[in-house]
């Protein structure tokens, strides 16, 4: 009743008033259509914040980030790659630069073909390394760099410690009273690795001295071949 009251009046107006009127209803009944037609609450915010989200992005790309990122990767990798290098036995050995980890006199030699008799367990063996008895000094050294891959005790070897220097060559030093590094540790050539003292075991009746040996490709060859 309202409206049709407003329309008889709105009859006898002048045509001006008309169109204002008209102007009015237009424009609120695209108001009323603009807003019931407009997502809801959470969706409008997902689809703003995705907008927002692309929009910045696209403000704050730098064309060289990527490339700056890459050079500090590249450098951190490099740098954790000779970390490694140090803490393995990955690098090249020269044998001919091994030097002796006891000086003293050589007293039972290398030898694979001929057997040697034992008194202590009296039996007949090969001597898969050389004896150095101690002359100035009991300290042991390392004969190269390398890192200790064990360190054991025995009835019959006493304290050994074998290490690894990577090619697949490995130094053994058994006979020892106590070692001085332990497994895991990286080890420089010349670096003290324990001393000698009493020989306990299958050489008990040589006294004090040093057990060598050198491995190469899991094969056991004179070290004196090699030390200069």
């Amino acid at each position: 009743m309202k409206m049709q009251n407003f329309f008889i009046k709105l009859k006898h107006r002048d045509t001006s008033f008309f169109i204002i009127a008209l102007c009015v209803v237009i424009l609120a009944t695209a108001i009323v259509w603009r807003y019931s037609s407009t997502p809801g609450p959470d969706k409008g915010n997902n689809l703003a914040g995705k907008d927002a989200e692309n929009e910045n992005i696209g403000v704050n790309l730098d064309p060289y980030q990527d490339y700056v990122e890459g050079i500090i990767k590249d450098y951190e990798n490099a740098n954790n790659d000779k970390d490694k290098d140090k803490d393995t036995p990955n690098n090249k050995i020269d044998l001919n630069s091994m030097k002796t980890p006891l000086a003293g006199e050589i007293y039972r030699e290398f030898t694979m073909d001929d057997l040697i008799y034992y008194e202590a367990i009296g039996e007949w063996r090969v001597h898969k390394g050389v004896d150095i008895k101690p002359k100035d000094t009991l300290l042991i050294e390392s004969a190269l760099a390398g890192t200790v891959m064990s360190v054991n005790t025995s009835e019959l070897s006493g304290t050994e410690v074998i290490i690894d220097h990577g090619d697949n060559i490995k130094t053994v030093y058994s006979n020892l009273a106590s070692a001085a590094v332990k497994t895991g540790e990286h080890v420089k050539q010349g670096q003290a690795i324990g001393n000698i003292g009493k020989t306990v075991g299958i050489e008990a009746s040589d006294g004090a001295h040093l057990h060598f040996e050198l491995l190469v490709d899991g094969k056991n060859v004179n070290p004196m071949d090699y030390i200069n």
